[in-house]
């Protein structure tokens, strides 16, 4: 997975960002902090194992995830996928 493809997540999530020795962003609804991604600033790709440890920080199977990153899945059926999973109440 490249980076640019997590920056367009954050992007595309709406998510809050701040840089530190990472990239970290926050899913913010309601005033409310639903959930935390991060990545480390590194070179190059991320490498699998980081990019499925996102996946799961998203909360997201690897076909969702796929979905998001193809433009077929939004920010509101993202928030759909989390209600289902009561992790964002209705």
């Amino acid at each position: 997975m490249k980076k640019s493809e997590i920056e367009k997540i954050f992007k595309k999530l709406n998510l809050q960002i701040r840089q530190t020795g990472h990239n970290y962003g926050w899913l913010i609804v309601k005033d409310k902090k639903i959930l935390r991604v991060h990545f480390s600033h590194g070179k190059g790709d991320i490498p699998g194992k980081i990019a499925s440890k996102i996946r799961g920080q998203l909360k997201l199977s690897q076909d969702d995830l796929k979905k998001l990153l193809s433009c077929r899945l939004g920010l509101d059926s993202y928030l759909d996928i989390l209600k289902s999973k009561g992790i964002l109440e209705e």
